[in-house]
């Protein structure tokens, strides 16, 4: 069975990932442009698991940068400050930590729904923002700084160095697509069915023996392991973790990433982050009055593009298809 929901859906990634393969190639060695590209890949493993949140689950939330900084603080907090530790080994105890803090919070959060959720998830994020910024033994504003990048090593066999720009963007690649495709296995599956039934009709779903707290909850932990994982990748590139990450417009600009991509299609979320970043990055460029006019377009096309721009395509390719 295919991962594939549609045919615009395949085109998209074979494209997106055909190109994205040879980029540093292109680039040659312009490693400005290589931090660049792989800082929105980074932010759009992020905006997936947002993504799938939002619109596969129902769950509407404002508090999920919490995971996403939390996901560096773990690290920075476990990890040696001198010494090279593994990054797989090391992305297990992250991922598995943050899946625990996720599931104490979501056991609260998951008691309401709609705004009251909402509510108290950007109230519980907003909680930790300020705990990490003023806390002295965790840097307060200015974070931690990790002086040592891991070490990729299986077996003995090293075949990254997170050091140079170009492996560390091939990694964060390599995870992107890891991520995509994670999240397709779940929607094809009999777990995902059952979410996208608690998301349409959650009584009738009920009424079929379903658990809707518990299927919510292992969603939740799972979307939540993934941003987490994200801001690990953020971390461990630009050397330092702070509270800004967990601040809430972390979360509503990436909610806002989605919307533009489509919501609910995963494969959005990439074009969402890449779209979002590449208006920003030139208009910031072209006038000082950037937020005005960033804002503008962002708001003519969220309501022009009802589907985001995965339905835009989407639709395109249907038509191409009746001619």
């Amino acid at each position: 069975m295919s991962v594939f929901s549609n045919k615009s859906e395949k085109l998209f990634i074979y494209i997106f990932f055909g190109i994205a393969l040879f980029i540093p190639l292109f680039l040659n060695d312009n490693t400005f442009y290589i931090n660049k590209i792989a800082s929105i890949i980074i932010l759009a493993i992020f905006v997936m698991s947002l993504d799938y949140l939002v619109g596969r689950t129902g769950l509407i939330t404002l508090g999920h940068a919490m995971f996403y900084g939390l996901g560096g603080y773990i690290f920075t907090i476990l990890a040696p400050e001198y010494e090279a530790v593994n990054f797989w080994l090391y992305t297990f105890y992250v991922m598995t930590a943050s899946g625990f803090v996720a599931l104490i919070v979501g056991l609260i959060v998951l008691r309401t729904n709609g705004i009251y959720m909402i509510m108290i998830t950007l109230a519980l994020a907003q909680m930790t923002f300020y705990y990490f910024a003023d806390s002295v033994d965790y840097g307060g504003l200015d974070g931690l700084f990790i002086y040592v990048k891991p070490e990729t090593s299986i077996f003995g066999l090293n075949f990254l160095d997170l050091d140079n720009e170009t492996h560390f963007y091939y990694l964060c690649l390599l995870s992107l697509f890891n991520c995509f495709i994670f999240f397709k296995v779940i929607m094809n599956s009999s777990f995902g069915r059952i979410i996208d039934a608690l998301k349409e009709n959650p009584d009738r779903a009920t009424a079929l023996g379903y658990n809707i707290f518990q299927f919510r909850l292992i969603a939740y932990v799972i979307a939540s392991s993934l941003a987490s994982y994200a801001g690990y990748l953020f971390a461990l590139q630009y050397g330092f973790v702070n509270p800004t990450m967990m601040s809430w417009d972390v979360s509503a600009t990436a909610l806002v990433m989605s919307l533009l991509g489509g919501l609910g299609t995963i494969y959005g979320a990439i074009l969402g982050s890449f779209v979002y970043e590449g208006l920003h990055y030139t208009i910031e460029h072209l006038t000082e009055y950037w937020m005005f006019f960033m804002g503008s377009l962002i708001i003519a096309l969220v309501l022009t593009l009802k589907n985001g721009l995965a339905g835009f395509l989407n639709s395109f390719s249907r038509g191409k298809s009746d001619e």
